[in-house]
């Protein structure tokens, strides 16, 4: 799936059956022209998985917790991208990627991140869960957490759009586009 070069990725997180909020984004996400969407966990049911894999983009992504019927959910692919369970591991254009959702609270969740993102293994460490943005280099690894697409638990809803040739993520308002202030957190 990957043998393409990709260089645009949309990476959403957290969209809980929030259809109305993926069709509001849509245009958003269709303007960026990216060659993947990654999303990371959390779709809660196939239904919207299928309006994602409708936008007829690449997609890859990981289950989160709120993911029901998993078999379902595999099945609803329908040959039209990857799902797998986290962590996962890949490379895209010579960048090695670790995709996953999260673990129990919000502290717990990022005093991990940042544990794995201090060894250096990855470029890029891609999280969800906690519904909260966040772009930060620790040591060589970009941690990167889209927020929520859906806009529950959080001020409003955001993704996140990587150009790998220069390795400069963006958070961005998923309605208007205009890039975000993220959360850079320094004591987890």
């Amino acid at each position: 799936m990957l043998g393409a070069l990709i260089m645009h990725i949309i990476v959403i997180s957290d969209t809980h059956d929030n259809l109305a909020m993926i069709d509001r984004s849509s245009s958003l996400i269709f303007k960026l022209d990216p060659e993947m969407i990654i999303h990371l966990g959390d779709y809660v049911s196939p239904f919207t998985l299928r309006k994602i894999l409708d936008l007829g983009i690449k997609f890859l992504g990981v289950f989160g917790n709120n993911d029901g019927d998993k078999l379902l959910l595999k099945f609803t692919l329908g040959g039209r991208g990857e799902l797998h369970e986290p962590p996962y591991e890949l490379s895209i254009d010579g960048l090695k990627f670790l995709l996953i959702h999260g673990f129990g609270s919000r502290e717990l969740t990022n005093k991990l991140v940042n544990s794995i993102a201090s060894g250096g293994e990855y470029d890029l460490l891609l999280y969800g869960h906690t519904h909260i943005p966040r772009l930060e280099k620790v040591g060589n690894t970009v941690i990167l957490n889209p927020g929520t697409l859906s806009g529950y638990l959080s001020e409003l809803p955001t993704l996140a759009y990587i150009d790998t040739r220069e390795l400069i993520p963006r958070i961005l308002n998923a309605l208007t586009g205009d890039q975000i202030k993220y959360i850079k957190m320094h004591d987890t």
